[in-house]
């Protein structure tokens, strides 16, 4: 594995950011309901608009974004799917060429060494079975299910929750 740096993205990279995570959700496709899948892949492939509430996060090389995600800081979590005050983990993506190498959980620890920054007790997220790498990881890395969530798209949702 080449060397990467976690840091913020940058504006220059809301563009590839966007392609990542349209590439990285193709394999997640036979989990979603066919009716949905383009709107959702739409909004997928807008992840950089997360950055004007968060702080979009990357793994980079001196060439390319290795993945992404979002934190969401405290007051900023959507208040429909967690309770006041949580910080979130929105949208973590890694590129399918780099997966199974750690960018995911060195992407997963920031957002959690982010939240303890922000003097939270908790954080959270959201995730579904059909996500067979992130949901495990998280798992493995302490999260548990909070709440069961209603279906997106067609697929099973729940609110994970880690506390710091």
């Amino acid at each position: 594995m080449r060397h990467y740096e976690i840091r913020n993205a940058l504006e220059q990279d809301y563009f590839t950011i966007n392609e990542l995570a349209v590439e990285a959700w193709q394999v997640l496709k036979p989990g979603y309901d066919p009716g949905q899948w383009d709107a959702m892949l739409a909004a997928i492939g807008n992840m950089s608009s997360l950055a004007a509430k968060g702080e979009l996060i990357v793994a980079a090389d001196q060439s390319s974004i290795l993945g992404a995600v979002c934190y969401m800081p405290p007051t900023t979590s959507n208040p429909d799917m967690f309770p006041e005050g949580w910080p979130t983990i929105r949208m973590l993506v890694t590129h399918p060429a780099c997966r199974g190498k750690g960018i995911g959980r060195r992407l997963t620890e920031e957002c959690i060494r982010r939240a303890r920054r922000d003097r939270a007790d908790c954080i959270g997220l959201h995730t579904s079975p059909v996500m067979s790498v992130a949901l495990p990881l998280y798992l493995r890395m302490g999260f548990v299910m909070d709440k069961v969530l209603n279906p997106i798209a067609g697929a099973p949702y729940a609110r994970y929750k880690l506390e710091l």
